[in-house]
């Protein structure tokens, strides 16, 4: 039998339900819950998980329509140009490589954001801005794209050509319109070409309007708010203020690619490890995206016209001077040499000594 008090709590909870008062509702109902598993009550266990999967709509509901509002971008008032590009859900294809030290700051990252809650109890917050910098195609790009996809945020990027405007202050105007847009729900805002906009203001070839952006970009910086990730990415970080960078919680500087790197991605990407290693030295400290169109290159031409990926893959990287017959003997030191057999014994086979098979290896 359930008592009198109870009884008005259950009449009570079925107003505040009708009359659409959501946080009373939860807060009575949370206590009806607790008496009930006092009571033992069957009850108990079926409106808890009725509860928790109410709020867990609520929340998707909420982040969704957060999702739908970051779609519709600001646009220049003269063009009419969308000023930023959004990716939701943010993706990325295939698992990134980067130098530990990169990856592990990384995925502090994203695990200071998936901990946001317990860093606020604590009176602290996650990062809010981050710098990242380095030569072209070794992933600054990608790993705005990686944080957005592993937060399940939407990656708002500035369309740079739209924003710079050349009518005195419009420039400005429209880089605030797009903090403004990103400040407003959870997103990770990356500013691509940094340097572009937050050039030194002590260049002296510099119009005064790039220095009042630089103006902005100091205030924005902050004062960004803890709800969403502002991330900037520049190939040139000498050009930047000096002032910029002390103002970013946290700084990634991207180092050349290495030989082990890009070994990796190949092996990702799905070429064999032999080939992968044989491939990898050529193609250090060059861009990986470079790597990656290498493959890309390789799985059109399979597409077309057939053939495996480790085969391909080896005919593309050799040297497109080279006559025929030279270029069908290289080949097939490559395919012996990724099979694993010794510089003797591929020479052996091919009917050259083994300083030339070295030559041909390194060339």
């Amino acid at each position: 039998m359930t008592a009198p008090s109870s009884e008005a709590e259950w009449l009570a909870l079925v107003r505040e339900g009708c009359a659409g008062n959501a946080p009373a509702f939860q807060l009575r109902l949370s206590r009806l819950i607790a008496r009930l598993r006092r009571e033992k009550s069957a009850l108990a266990p079926l409106l808890a998980k009725a509860l928790t999967e109410a709020n867990s709509s609520r929340l998707t509901l909420a982040r969704d329509a957060a999702a739908h509002q970051a779609l519709v971008s600001p646009v220049d008032l003269d063009s009419n140009l969308a000023l930023s590009t959004v990716q939701f859900p943010a993706f990325v294809e295939h698992a990134p490589v980067w130098p530990p030290a990169v990856e592990e700051s990384l995925d502090g990252l994203v695990r200071e954001w998936q901990n946001a809650d317990r860093l606020r109890e604590a009176g602290l917050s996650p990062s809010r801005t981050v710098l990242l910098s380095g030569p072209p195609g070794v992933g600054k790009t990608l790993a705005a794209t990686y944080v957005a996809e592993q937060l399940h945020f939407p990656l708002i990027t500035l369309n740079l050509a739209a924003a710079v405007n050349s009518l005195l202050g419009k420039t400005g105007a429209n880089l605030t319109r797009v903090l403004a847009h990103a400040k407003a729900q959870p997103c990770v805002l990356l500013l691509d070409e940094f340097d572009a906009l937050a050039k030194r203001r002590d260049d002296g070839q510099d119009v005064g309007e790039l220095k009042r952006v630089v103006n902005v970009l100091l205030q924005a910086i902050d004062e960004w708010p803890g709800t969403s990730l502002l991330v900037a990415a520049t190939n040139h970080e000498e050009l930047l203020d000096r002032a910029v960078f002390r103002r970013f919680d946290l700084w990634l500087r991207f180092p050349d690619s290495t030989a082990r790197q890009v070994e990796t991605l190949l092996a990702k990407l799905g070429a064999g490890h032999a080939v992968a290693r044989q491939m990898a030295p050529a193609l250090a400290g060059k861009p990986l995206s470079d790597a990656s169109r290498l493959v890309m290159r390789a799985r059109r031409e399979i597409a077309l016209g057939g053939g495996e990926l480790d085969e391909v893959l080896m005919r593309l990287a050799l040297p497109s001077a080279t006559d025929p017959a030279e270029r069908e003997r290289l080949l097939q030191v490559m395919r012996l040499h990724a099979d694993g057999l010794s510089m003797r014994a591929i020479a052996k086979q091919v009917g050259v000594s083994a300083a030339t098979v070295s030559r041909w290896l390194n060339k």
